[in-house]
């Protein structure tokens, strides 16, 4: 005979199914920037970012080529969301209502990687974090220097810089894939960087859409005729992230390769789970209690990925 006391545990599959599904389908704007890589323990080397090897003519043999390593690892953390239900919801048949909870808990798994991700980029022209939950940590590039730097150098690459300083316009945006498109690997060769997507705050949005979109030179017609034709129309595609608070600042990004900007290390995914009995708060509170939790972090990957302009 089915007690009411046995309706929660009863639940929970259809929890974790409605769980996954709003996970799923939720947009991760995170992932358009960043490699998802699956992790197996709780510190991942990643000493070969930025090496590339040199491919040249078949001789007699092929000729290894010793990797260009650097000291650079990541360091898993964990996170957890939860929520608090008051038994008799459950009892008295109110599953709809919190079925709507448990899918807050999936987008709430996604919005806070974004959220990471953009917080992380913002901060990205310093080597130790100064807000939100990388305050005090070391968000430093591969090579030991803000992933944003006028000074990054390694091998044969020489000295280079993907860091601006300008507001975003015309001039500012051609100087920057230009700059991109220059960028040298250790062996001295072009690294092929081609960027494709910007970024930018809420309060550039028009700005950028004007950029890109304009038939004509988005520049000229406060005192004349716009008659010149947009070189930029369709150059690069925007996204507008409410993460970004800097209201001046923008990026740049190559998401086209197989190596993107930044890395999401994934110990554990995001899973759905409950403490529904045999716990004292629920003895005296009547709380059933369910959450998620992953394991993982957000970081940078090859700097030449990207470009920040840090206006003022």
């Amino acid at each position: 005979m089915l007690n009411k006391r046995d309706i929660p545990n009863l639940l929970l599959a259809g929890m974790r199914t409605e769980f996954m599904g709003a996970y799923e389908t939720a947009t991760k704007d995170h992932e358009k920037l960043a490699m998802v890589v699956k992790s197996t323990k709780s510190v991942e080397p990643w000493s070969w970012l930025g090496s590339t090897p040199k491919m040249g003519e078949w001789k007699d043999t092929r000729i290894p080529q010793g990797m260009l390593e650097h000291n650079f690892s990541i360091t898993n953390r964990s996170f957890e969301a939860s929520i608090s239900v008051d038994r008799d919801a459950i009892e008295d048949d109110q599953y709809g209502q919190i079925v709507l909870r448990v899918k807050e808990l999936a987008t709430e798994a996604v919005r806070y990687r974004d959220e990471l991700a953009f917080s992380l980029i913002s901060q990205g022209n310093a080597t130790t974090g100064t807000s939100g939950d990388y305050t005090g940590k070391n968000i430093s590039c591969y090579d030991g220097k803000a992933n944003f730097a006028s000074n990054h150098s390694e091998g044969d690459s020489g000295t280079q810089s993907n860091l601006g300083s300008t507001a975003l316009g015309v001039t500012s945006v051609q100087a920057a894939i230009t700059a991109m498109s220059k960028f040298k690997n250790d062996k001295g060769k072009p690294a092929g960087t081609r960027p494709n997507l910007l970024v930018v705050p809420p309060d550039l949005e028009w700005k950028a859409t004007e950029l890109f979109t304009s038939d004509y030179f988005p520049e000229e017609g406060a005192t004349t005729a716009k008659l010149a034709k947009n070189t930029l129309k369709g150059k690069l595609n925007t996204l507008v992230t409410p993460y970004l608070t800097d209201t001046d600042n923008w990026y740049l990004f190559d998401t086209t390769g197989v190596i993107k900007p930044l890395i999401l290390q994934v110990r554990r995914e995001p899973e759905f789970t409950s403490l529904i009995d045999n716990t004292e708060a629920a003895f005296m509170r009547k709380e059933l209690y369910y959450g998620i939790d992953w394991r993982g972090e957000i970081a940078w990957s090859d700097w030449r990925k990207s470009y920040g302009s840090f206006v003022g």
